[in-house]
């Protein structure tokens, strides 16, 4: 009796724990009156930027007028301004051994067999359309930082004969016999284009390490590697840079998912000599956290921690699964939200998009489209059209460019938006009890002026803004604006902030 009294009691005990931790997360202040204090003193990490993977689409552009559109609102300053650009090292494919069958997910390789000799040569007269869209967007003069990278070895080199993976899931796809080969052909790659005048500044081999690639189902290029694995190629790669004289940098292992493994990725490269080297960036993809703002703080507080002088980057994310139609706000808000999560919380460096563009994502049941892009196009790149996250994109990068700094910035009202209705574990509170309805981030640019976004996914809220100004100017998208100047003028000490709305204010 008295073991299941005090059974009892424990469990109400960490109830109410619980309950009362959830609250102090709803909550930090009674007040209804939400205000944002930017504090200018307190200087965070420094930003190089923000970009958009060209892979799987800019080899569809052929049309020279399409392409310099395109280039136009991608990487000007009359666009998005983008400053960082990933090209795909294509691992080309076997036509009688290939099981992808959506032509946008395959891509020529300049390493070609040749059919009189049967040697394997490199053709640079490949992957054109790509190459020329590369070329197209570094003439805007945005871009400084180039990331060459690949989701699989050339499949020459892999044991399935194929670019898209393994026959068995979760197994290495590179031959043991073929990572010196590896290293030789990206290095080879990356040497003709420096050579050629394309300023590659970093090199990612790795993509995604521990996903399946692989088994029954592929869709898409992509290679598994085990961990060891992974710091096995890196250091090769380091080594040969070096012995190259190269003036490259690596920048990997672009983990899928921050909950696993990452950490002990982002340490072993760390602490190996030859790869700290030559390493650029750590980096990673934000997949699978999106609503998990406090999980993301605890991986910001090990960034933090352990990796102040090295240059993290959040080099890929799209909304996964894609459950909101190029048109909605929503899908702006989302990608917005995700932006500021990761700077704010996570302390990264830079932010890249997956896909500049996609190709349509028609779905059957409602006609709509939800391509994943920050543009979306047909196949052939007749018609293409600018998807809201676009404006999502361009409430940072048009504002707060390459050598900024973030600030530390509060508001003290943090309501947390529940997802999963069910009785949460001690885990579940940091894994999965929601994102934040109102997040804000701040930062400085060169020169000198401060920069505020607020994503507000709740109704109307009037925020008291706590930052010395004399003149301000505020920029709204919603449902029906997209980045429009809204208020230009005086300093204002309050402004309101309209329901599902992305607002960036620019102090001067």
């Amino acid at each position: 009796m008295k073991k299941k009294f005090l059974f009892i009691a424990i469990s109400l005990l960490a109830a109410i724990i619980i309950i009362g931790a959830i609250l102090l997360l709803t909550h930090k202040n009674g007040d209804d009156k939400m205000k944002i204090t930017i504090n200018e003193k307190t200087e965070l990490q420094s930003i190089y930027g923000w970009g958009a993977s060209a892979c799987w689409w800019s080899q569809n552009v052929s049309d020279e007028k399409t392409r310099d559109e395109i280039a136009k609102y991608l990487y000007s300053k009359d666009g998005l301004a983008l400053n960082i650009y990933r090209y795909n090292v294509g691992a080309g494919y076997d036509e009688k051994n290939n099981r992808v069958d959506n032509p946008w997910r395959l891509t020529e390789s300049f390493l070609v067999k040749n059919e009189e000799t049967g040697k394997w040569e490199y053709d640079f007269t490949r992957d054109k359309n790509a190459v020329e869209m590369m070329k197209k967007c570094l003439s805007y003069g945005c871009i400084d930082t180039v990331v060459f990278f690949a989701n699989s070895p050339h499949y020459s080199f892999t044991v399935s004969g194929q670019s898209s993976g393994g026959m068995t899931a979760y197994k290495n796809n590179l031959k043991r016999e073929c990572y010196e080969d590896y290293v030789d052909y990206f290095l080879d790659i990356t040497e003709h284009f420096i050579d050629e005048g394309i300023p590659v500044t970093h090199i990612s081999p790795i993509n995604e390490p521990q996903w399946a690639w692989g088994g029954d189902s592929v869709r898409q290029e992509g290679c598994h590697y085990e961990v060891d694995d992974v710091i096995t190629l890196m250091r090769m790669f380091a080594k040969e840079i070096k012995k190259r004289g190269l003036d490259v940098k690596l920048y990997g292992p672009e983990s899928g998912d921050i909950s696993w493994q990452t950490n002990g990725w982002f340490e072993r490269m760390r602490d190996d000599k030859d790869i700290s080297d030559v390493l650029g960036a750590l980096c990673y993809h934000s997949y699978w956290s999106d609503d998990y703002s406090l999980f993301k703080e605890d991986f910001g507080n090990f960034i933090k921690d352990n990796f102040s002088n090295t240059r993290v980057d959040m080099s890929e994310w799209c909304e996964l699964p894609c459950k909101h139609d190029t048109t909605s706000v929503e899908s702006a808000l989302i990608m917005a939200r995700v932006i500021g999560d990761d700077m704010r919380l996570s302390h990264v460096n830079s932010w890249t998009a997956w896909v500049a563009v996609n190709q349509l994502g028609i779905n059957q049941d409602d006609g709509l489209n939800y391509s994943d892009g920050l543009l979306s196009a047909e196949n052939d790149f007749s018609a293409y059209s600018i998807s809201k996250r676009y404006y999502a994109v361009a409430h940072y990068s048009e504002f707060i460019p390459n050598g900024s700094v973030m600030l530390e910035c509060e508001n003290n009202i943090s309501t947390l938006n529940i997802t999963e209705d069910e009785n949460l574990a001690e885990w579940d509170i940091r894994r999965k009890v929601g994102h934040f309805e109102i997040t804000q981030s701040a930062y400085k640019t060169p020169d000198g002026k401060i920069v505020l976004v607020i994503v507000n996914e709740g109704d109307d809220r009037d925020i008291v803004l706590d930052v010395k100004a004399k003149e301000m100017t505020v920029y709204t998208t919603d449902s029906e604006k997209n980045l429009e100047k809204t208020y230009a003028g005086e300093m204002q000490k309050q402004i309101t902030v309209a329901k599902n709305s992305i607002v960036t204010v620019v102090f001067e």
